[in-house]
C-alpha cells in the first residue's frame, strides 16, 4: 500500500512555468490537479482541432450567402498557413515569458479570431478571422504539448501525449456533426462561436490547476505586468534600450529568419494553391512562387545554421540562438523522426479530406453524413494513441511502435485506394481502419523519439525540450497544410485532364469549383461520367498518400534505437534514458 502511495505521488510532478522546478504531490489533491489540468489542456486542443474541421460543413452555405465561391478555399488554408509557420516562434515566447502567460495570450487570440468570423458580413472579413484564430490556435498545438508534457515524469510523458493527442480525433467525429447540426438547424456562425465558452471555461481550470501553488487573476495579472515592466516600455525611446530592444527582437526571436522561411513557405504553397487553378503552372507566377518560395526557405536554413552566430551580439546568451538550431534540429536522430510526422501527416491529411470528398461528390452525402463515415479511422486512431502511451510507458519500447505504425500506414494506404464508386459499403468502412492505427502509434513514437535526444545534463535542457516539441508541432501542422493542398492539387489536376478528355460539355471550360457546385447542384448519380471521373480523381490523391507514407516507413528504419529505461521497483522512480 505504502509502495503503491509512493509510486503514484512519484509520478505526478507540477512544472512551473517560470522556473525549471519539478515538485512532488505530496497530497491527493495534487492527483486531482494534475487531470483537471490535463482536461483543460485537452479542451483546448479540442477547439483547436474543431476549428480545422468543422468549417467544411460550412463552405457551401457560406458561398452562397456572400457570393464569392472562389475563395472558400481561403477558410481553411488562412488558417493553416498561420498555423504551421508560427509554431517555432511560440516555443521561443513560452521559453521567454513562461508557459501560463503565453498559452492564455495563445487563448485569447484565437478567441479573437473566432469572434471576428462569427461577427463576418463578408467573405473577406470571415477569412481575417481565420487567420487570427490560425495565429492563437498555433500556440495552443505546440504549447499544450509542452506544458502537458512537462507535468509528469518521462515515463508517464508517452501517456500524457496520447491523452492530448485523442483530442483531435474526437474532434475528426464530432465536428461535421456539430457544424452540420448548426447550420441547418441555427446558423453557420456558431460553429465559431461555440468556440468562445469552451476556451473561457478551460483557461479558468487551467489558471486554477495548473500551479502547485495556486494564484488568482490578480496575481497573474500582477506578474504579466512585472514582466512587461521588466523590458522598460516607458524608455523605449531612449537609444541606447530601442537598439537593446531591436537587438532582443533580432536574436531572441530570430526575426531575420523567421521572415525569411515564412515568406519562402507562403509563396511555396500560394504557388501549389494557384498553381492549375487561377493561373497555369507554367506561367510566370507560379515558376516565380515555387522557385522564390524554395530558395527563401533555403537561406532561412543557411542564416540559422551559419550566419545567425558570425553576427550574434552574446553568443553565450543561451537566450539569443535562431529558430532552427542546427545542434538540435539538423541532428540526425532528430530529424528523421520529424520527417515521419512530417510524411505521416501529408498522407493522412489528403485521406481524411478527400474521404468526406468521396461521399460528398460521387454519393451527394451532406456533410454531416460524410463526416460519419470518418469514424473508424478516427476510433482507430484514438485506440491506437491510448495504446502506444500505455505500452510505451510500461516497456519502453519507441522504435518498434514507430516501425509499427509506418507499416500499418503503407498497408492501409494501399487499401485506400480500393475505394471507388464501385466500392461495397463493407469495403468504405474497412480501408479507413488502418490509417487511424497507423497515425495514433506513429505520431506519439515520433515525438518521444525526438525528445529522447535532449541532453538533460545541459545548462539549456529545459529550452531544448521545449524547442523540439515546438519543431515537431511544426512539422506536423505543415505536413498537415502541404497534405491539403497537395492533396487539391492532385485532385484539381485530375479532374481538369479527364474532364477535357471526355468532352463533358457541361463542365468543359469551367473552374475546377464551378465544376463542384455544378455537380452538387446538379447530382446524376454516382456511376455517371462525372461520377466516374470524380472516383478516379480522388482515387490519384489516394496513390500519391500512399507515396508519402512508404517515405515515412523509410525513415522509420532509420530512426534512433533510444528507449525509455524502466527502472525497478525497488529503485526510486528517476528516470533515465539509454540512448543508442
Amino acid at each position: 500500500m505504502g509502495e503503491e502511495k509512493n509510486s503514484s505521488q512519484a509520478e505526478v510532478k507540477a512544472y512551473d512555468s517560470d522556473t525549471e522546478l519539478n515538485v512532488n504531490s505530496s497530497d491527493e489533491r495534487g492527483g486531482i490537479s494534475l487531470y483537471l489540468c490535463l482536461t483543460s489542456l485537452t479542451l483546448v486542443l479540442f477547439i483547436t482541432a474543431l476549428d480545422i474541421l468543422i468549417v467544411g460543413t460550412i463552405i457551401d452555405v457560406v458561398a452562397e450567402q456572400f457570393g464569392n465561391y472562389s475563395k472558400t478555399g481561403w477558410l481553411v488554408t488562412g488558417y493553416s498557413l498561420p498555423n504551421a509557420i508560427l509554431s517555432l516562434v511560440w516555443g521561443r515566447f513560452a521559453s521567454i515569458i513562461g508557459f501560463q502567460h503565453s498559452l492564455i495570450l495563445a487563448v485569447l487570440i484565437f478567441e479573437a479570431g473566432s469572434l471576428v468570423a462569427a461577427l463576418a458580413n463578408s467573405m473577406n472579413m470571415l477569412i481575417v478571422g481565420r487567420v487570427v484564430a490560425g495565429v492563437g490556435g498555433s500556440g495552443l498545438q505546440t504549447l499544450c504539448f509542452v506544458i502537458g508534457c512537462t507535468m509528469v515524469n518521462e515515463r508517464s510523458r508517452p501517456l500524457v501525449i496520447s491523452i492530448l493527442s485523442c483530442a483531435f480525433a474526437v474532434a475528426a467525429i464530432v465536428g461535421p456533426i456539430i457544424g452540420g447540426a448548426f447550420t441547418t438547424h441555427v446558423t453557420w456562425r456558431w460553429c465559431f462561436y461555440i468556440n468562445l465558452p469552451i476556451g473561457g471555461f478551460a483557461v479558468i481550470m487551467f489558471l486554477l490547476t495548473y500551479k502547485t501553488k495556486s494564484e488568482n487573476i490578480l496575481q497573474q495579472t500582477r506578474n504579466i505586468l512585472g514582466r512587461i515592466s521588466k523590458f522598460e516600455l516607458r524608455r523605449l525611446t531612449e537609444p541606447g534600450n530601442l537598439r537593446k530592444a531591436l537587438i532582443g527582437i533580432l536574436f531572441k526571436f530570430d526575426f531575420l529568419g523567421f521572415a525569411l522561411s515564412s515568406a519562402g513557405l507562403v509563396l511555396f504553397l500560394l504557388g501549389l494553391t494557384f498553381g492549375g487553378n487561377k493561373y497555369s503552372w507554367n506561367s510566370g507566377q507560379i515558376i516565380t512562387y515555387l522557385v522564390l518560395g524554395i530558395l527563401l526557405f533555403v537561406f532561412s536554413l543557411i542564416y540559422d545554421f551559419f550566419i545567425f552566430q558570425k553576427f550574434n551580439p552574446e553568443p553565450d546568451n543561451t537566450s539569443y540562438r535562431p529558430l532552427f538550431l542546427k545542434r538540435l534540429v539538423a541532428k540526425p536522430a532528430v530529424i528523421i523522426v520529424n520527417m515521419v510526422t512530417f510524411l505521416l501527416c501529408i498522407g493522412y491529411n489528403g485521406q481524411m479530406i478527400y474521404s468526406v470528398q468521396f461521399f460528398q461528390l460521387i454519393f451527394a452525402s451532406s456533410a454531416w453524413k460524410a463526416g460519419l463515415h470518418l469514424i473508424p479511422i478516427v476510433i482507430t486512431n484514438v485506440i491506437a494513441a491510448i495504446a502506444s502511451g500505455v505500452i510505451t510507458k510500461k516497456l519502453g519500447l519507441v522504435k518498434p511502435l514507430l516501425i509499427f505504425g509506418g507499416i500499418l500506414g503503407v498497408i492501409g494506404a494501399g487499401l485506400m485506394t480500393l475505394m471507388s464508386n464501385n466500392s461495397t459499403s463493407s469495403t468504405q468502412i474497412g480501408v479507413l481502419i488502418l490509417p487511424g492505427l497507423s497515425l495514433g502509434f506513429a505520431l506519439q513514437a515520433s515525438l518521444m523519439s525526438a525528445q529522447l535526444q535532449i541532453k538533460k545534463d545541459r545548462p539549456e535542457a529545459t529550452t531544448d525540450f521545449i524547442e523540439i516539441t515546438a519543431f515537431n508541432t511544426f512539422m506536423k501542422s505543415l505536413g498537415t497544410t502541404l497534405g491539403g493542398v497537395l492533396s487539391t492539387t492532385v485532385f484539381s489536376a485530375s479532374l481538369r485532364n479527364k474532364v477535357k478528355h471526355a468532352q463533358l460539355e457541361m463542365y468543359v471550360g469551367k473552374t475546377v469549383d464551378d465544376m463542384i457546385l455544378y455537380r452538387l447542384q446538379n447530382f446524376d448519380g454516382p456511376h455517371s461520367s462525372i461520377g466516374n471521373i470524380l472516383s478516379d480523381s480522388i482515387k490519384n490523391v489516394f496513390w500519391m498518400d500512399m507515396g508519402f507514407y512508404a517515405l515515412g516507413f523509410i525513415f522509420c528504419i532509420f530512426s534512433s534505437n533510444g528507449r525509455l529505461v524502466i527502472p525497478k521497483k525497488d529503485i526510486p522512480s528517476e528516470e533515465s534514458v539509454e540512448s543508442n
